[in-house]
Parts: structure tokens; C-alpha cells; sequence
């Protein structure tokens, strides 16, 4: 429906590339269609797009179009932070970087356990953040989290100012054992919070299924497996924002077209899609959402995402296809192989996935080595 536009943001974490740089004028393009379909709220990261991203706000977003009609999300980098980072400096960066003067919403990125046992009182993260939701440099306070729903809990109990939780939610997460989706939502429903979604495509993994998710989906109708993803979250009650890195115009026109006419899923559908969710288990795909966070963190450079991706394709193939192993080499020839990696764990501290990416790499050499 119309208004559910209102519930669908800009995630400026995904963008098109042009010749190693984010391509400008594309990404014009697709602000502007985003915009003219009615949609207004762009998000981003201190540590998005190699800390691009928020530059990348201020130019196709905050100098074309007017402060009062767009909405800027915005994150404190916990999960990368060190001790010796002052987080009043990094908040007054950050408005900097995006050409702002205060963020409609800001949030606490991901202060895992770990985090939030350790940095984040030391730091004082929380503090400063309300100290500057009382500057009016923070309209609206919020938290990301990828972990259980007893730390969730314990962080909106201890942390009532907390406004929303940015989740993430999709249907072959909602109830993975691992991820938890399902159970940190019920966790911020209890808070009586709204819940703001991300990864609702898993990273792309939920438009490129395997061939038996396909011919399950075309069976029932003729929108593409993303859509269907898309239509999951949109059909969740308390799901006050859905954020999407949208990486082409297409991908806009086909996502904003879509909520625009959609109406609550019926119980036939929600049984497809808990079918294809049982289609997709035990096919030993890597669940990597090509975040790259572990980008930078790996001491040999290995394109750890860039591998995964191949490894998955190659699992989706009902057939031999050389291309993927072309590709590999070609990567492999240009950074390190996946065999080289010296499993040092540096990349495992930040993967939001909580993936064990050394052993999942040993994989992919196995494959393509």
C-alpha cells in the first residue's frame, strides 16, 4: 500500500562502482527515483563502503535535495571502536562527513556483548549519545544488534531510552537457531519498541535461490524471489522501517513498485515461503551477506566475500560452469588465495554472521584449488 513506502529506506551500504570508485551519477539516478516514488530515509555507517558511505550522503543526498524533506540515519561505530577513540569526536566527524548539523536517527552499531560489557562503558557510549539527543544533534535513539535475545534484553532493561532496534529479519533467518531473528523481535516487542529491519534480501542470497526456491516461487507467481523475500518483512506488524542497500536503478523501480501495491500476505503464501525456506536448508551454502566487515581485518588481504560469493554460485549450479572457476582465478592471482589464509581469527571478531571464516575459506580452496 501507498504508506508503505514511508516504511522502506535507502541503505547507502551496497552502491554501484565505476572503475574502483562509488559511481556518482548512478547513484544520483537512483536516489532521485527513490525520492520521486515517495520514499525519504536514507541510512548509512562510519564504516560503510570504506568510509564512503556518509560522504556519499552528503553529495547525492543532503546537497540536492532539501534537510527538511529527507531523513538521515546514522551509527556509532562500536563494534570497531578502540580504546582510545573519543566517541564526541566521531559523532561530530560523522555530521561532518554527511554535511548535517543533527541526525533524525542514530544508533549504537552493533555493541555485542562483548562490546557493551567492555567498550561501551568505558567509552561511555551510551551517555554521550543521549548527551547529544539532549543537544538536539539526535532526534531519535536507536540500537543494531547481531546477538541473542538475552543480551537484547538486557540492553533495552538497562537502556530504556532506546527508541527502535534495527534487527536483522528474513525469512530463512527467522528461525535459525543461530540468528535468532524471530526471538530477538518477540524480545522488542516486549520492550514495546518498534523494530527496524536489515539484511530483509540476506545480502542478495534471498534474490539468487537455487533452482528448486525458483520453480517453488514462479509456481505461484510471477514476482522475483527478492520481491517475495521483501513481501516477508513488509507483512510483520511491528516492523516500523525496512532498510535495503539497493545496488541499481532496477532494483529501485521493481522494490518501490512493489510496495506500493502490496497488501498482507495470505496464509498460501506465508506456507510458500515457509517452504522455501525448507528447500534451502542443507545445501552447504556459506550464509556470508557480503557485508564486508572483515574486509580490512584479514592480514593477507584475501577478498573473503568475493570467495564466498563464487563458493555459493557455484553450490546454486545444477551444473559445472567454468566461469566461476575463471573467476577465482583471477582473483586469486591478484590478492591471496583462499588457502593462504594463516586462520589468525582477526576477520572472525567482526563478522557480524559470526561466521568461522577460516574454516569456511578452507572450503572454498577445497573447491577451487
Amino acid at each position: 500500500m501507498q504508506e508503505d513506502i514511508k516504511r522502506f529506506g535507502f541503505g547507502f551500504m551496497r552502491l554501484p562502482y565505476k572503475n574502483g570508485e562509488i559511481d556518482l551519477e548512478k547513484t544520483n539516478e537512483m536516489v532521485d527515483a527513490y525520492i520521486q516514488a515517495g520514499g525519504n530515509f536514507f541510512d548509512t555507517a562510519y564504516q560503510y563502503l570504506g568510509e564512503k558511505s556518509e560522504l556519499t550522503i552528503k553529495k547525492c543526498v543532503v546537497e540536492r535535495y532539501p534537510r527538511g524533506q529527507i531523513i538521515i540515519s546514522d551509527k556509532m561505530p562500536v563494534y570497531t571502536m578502540k580504546r582510545t577513540d573519543d566517541p564526541y569526536e566521531i559523532f561530530q566527524e560523522q555530521l561532518e562527513r554527511c554535511g548535517v548539523d543533527y541526525f533524525d536517527y542514530y544508533l549504537a552499531h552493533d555493541p555485542e556483548d562483548r562490546y557493551y560489557e567492555g567498550l561501551c562503558k568505558e567509552l561511555d557510549i551510551f551517555n554521550v549519545m543521549k548527551d547529544f539527543k539532549r543537544q538536539g544533534k539526535i532526534k531519535k535513539l536507536g540500537l543494531s544488534l547481531h546477538d541473542t535475545p538475552e543480551v537484547l534484553d538486557k540492553i533495552l532493561t538497562q537502556h530504556p531510552e532506546i527508541e527502535f532496534v534495527l534487527l536483522q529479519i528474513n525469512y530463512k533467518d527467522w528461525n535459525n537457531s543461530y540468528v535468532q531473528s524471530k526471538e530477538c523481535y518477540d524480545v522488542v516487542c516486549k520492550h514495546n519498541k518498534p523494530v527496524f529491519v536489515m539484511g530483509p534480501i540476506k545480502g542478495g542470497q534471498l534474490a539468487n535461490v537455487n533452482n528448486d526456491v525458483k520453480k517453488l516461487f514462479n509456481g505461484h507467481s510471477d514476482i522475483s524471489p527478492a520481491l517475495w523475500a521483501l513481501s516477508f518483512v513488509l507483512n510483520l506488524d511491528n516492523v516500523e522501517m525496512i532498510l535495503s542497500g539497493m545496488s541499481t536503478l532496477d532494483e529501485v523501480n521493481e522494490n518501490m513498485n512493489f510496495i506500493k501495491n502490496f497488501n498482507k500476505l495470505t496464509d498460501f503464501e506465508l506456507k510458500i515461503i515457509n517452504n522455501a525456506r525448507d528447500l534451502m536448508q542443507n545445501r552447504g551454502e556459506i550464509q556470508c551477506t557480503t557485508c564486508d566487515y572483515c574486509k580490512n581485518h584479514c592480514p593477507n588481504s584475501i577478498p573473503i566475500s568475493q570467495y564466498f560469493d563464487l563458493y555459493n554460485l557455484n553450490k546454486k549450479s545444477d551444473k559445472l560452469n567454468l566461469d566461476y572457476f575463471n573467476e577465482y582465478d583471477k582473483l586469486s592471482f591478484e590478492y591471496a588465495k583462499a588457502s593462504e589464509c594463516i586462520d589468525c581469527g582477526e576477520c572472525e571478531q567482526t563478522c557480524p554472521q559470526h561466521l568461522k571464516i577460516s574454516k569456511e575459506l578452507k572450503k572454498v580452496a577445497d573447491v577451487f584449488e
